[in-house]
């Protein structure tokens, strides 16, 4: 039986109830392939494709020459709750797709037998 933990470190497609949802975080779309990060009781924690911060002015608020433009890249995580999303669907055993479970991980000590 498939249960919603199961896409948890998994990409999946997700289509938006609205292209505008997410514009202001960079994102006008109304779906797409994410990572999953997380899932509670408002909705899928999910990762941000790319969050990049120009820097085109100085520490005064002048514009910077083109060349001496600066662009930092920012991994972000964004909430997108269940009212939001029309459908999921996971990639089961695909490859890139269907990650290793974070659940499955050997993290911590092991008492030898």
């Amino acid at each position: 039986m498939f249960k919603s933990e199961d896409i948890i470190g998994d990409i999946v497609f997700l289509s938006f109830n609205s292209e505008d949802s997410f514009k202001d975080i960079g994102l006008p779309v109304g779906g797409g392939h994410f990572l999953v990060k997380g899932y509670d009781h408002i909705g899928l924690w999910i990762q941000h494709p790319g969050i990049i911060i120009k820097k085109t002015e100085d520490k005064n608020g002048k514009p910077l020459p083109e060349s001496s433009h600066t662009e930092e890249r920012i991994d972000g995580v964004f909430l997108v709750m269940w009212n939001q999303i029309n459908t999921i669907m996971h990639y089961p055993e695909r490859d890139g797709y269907d990650l290793p479970s974070e659940f499955d991980k050997n993290i911590g000590f092991k008492k030898e037998s």
